[in-house]
């Protein structure tokens, strides 16, 4: 039987993969409850040991400014570059198999209830759809954004490193400067994205057009397009929710239909003409997809 994955509260987490450190146990225990802002370098070589896959009840945002840093999220292996940020939402289920301790950058760590609850908005909460599991978690901060992002960091480790008590009012503003510049980063990477796709998705109509008559398959279709299988998926189901089989058979069946209204080939000839090896495949095919038969479909064309 397969061990369950933890669910981790911040405290349990450190307790297990932290070591015991005098100087930041002062400053976890002075601080709000779930939060810290630290440098990386400051942290990782406490770090005691690879990562287990694990949840945590808190969002993790970790943004590289030197070396890179690799990581699971789900099945997904992430390698995160210098400029880049990894957001690792609460509940999502994450792993690090080997700790790089030559990295730079920032880690910030929060409960939701510090921006929803007694301190927060929901209302403005929501907005940050990047914070919820499933939605992309790396981003690269762009040389626009750089100088407010590593501000609005610096900013953050200053008041979980103060004297005093972190104050929750300033914690929280400075959390919804750096999720609100986030946004807008997660937003234009979704759009640069989406326009990526939808020429993927142009390109796989044409290609499928083409090459009809043949008995290609996903993964030949890829090739031709130097991407891999599960990418080309991936924009297909983005821009039109089906699967690149799906939109090759849309395909094959316009095709097919093209055929049975055009020309005089027999139902026979049609099917091998569209790369079927037995016309009765063909049948079936037409069939599954239209509703109708083949021969039905052309002769439901001559009487309309």
């Amino acid at each position: 039987m397969k061990p369950s994955i933890k669910t981790y509260k911040s405290e349990d987490f450190r307790k297990e993969y932290l070591n015991d450190d005098p100087e930041l146990n002062r400053l976890f225990e002075k601080s709000i409850v779930d939060f810290f802002c630290l440098r990386v370098e400051d942290l990782i070589e406490g770090v005691l040991k690879p990562i287990k896959p694990s949840r945590e009840e808190s969002h993790t945002i970790i943004y590289i400014t030197e070396g890179s840093y690799k990581t699971k999220i789900g099945f997904e292996e992430y390698t995160v570059e210098a400029g880049n940020v990894l957001v690792i939402q609460a509940g999502t289920v994450f792993s690090v198999e080997h700790i790089i301790t030559k990295n730079k950058g920032f880690t910030c760590h929060f409960h939701p209830d510090l921006l929803e609850g007694r301190f927060g908005n929901r209302s403005l909460v929501s907005e940050f759809e990047f914070l919820e599991v499933g939605h992309p978690s790396v981003v690269n901060v762009d040389h626009h954004s750089k100088g407010a992002v590593d501000n609005v960091f610096e900013r953050l480790v200053r008041e979980f490193r103060s004297v005093d008590k972190p104050n929750p009012q300033i914690i929280q503003s400075y959390l919804y400067a750096l999720l609100s510049e986030l946004n807008v980063l997660f937003g234009l990477n979704s759009y640069k994205e989406r326009n990526s796709f939808i020429r993927i998705v142009s390109k796989l109509k044409s290609l499928a057009h083409t090459h009809a008559q043949k008995n290609l398959k996903v993964s030949d279709f890829a090739e031709l397009m130097n991407l891999s299988p599960n990418h080309l998926n991936k924009a297909v189901k983005a821009i039109t929710t089906n699967s690149a089989s799906q939109l090759i058979d849309e395909v094959k069946m316009i095709e097919s239909k093209y055929l049975l209204y055009q020309s005089d080939l027999s139902i026979s000839e049609i099917s091998f003409e569209m790369g079927f090896s037995d016309p009765s495949y063909f049948t079936r095919f037409f069939k599954k997809k239209e509703g109708i038969a083949p021969s039905e479909f052309r002769k439901m064309i001559e009487k309309s």
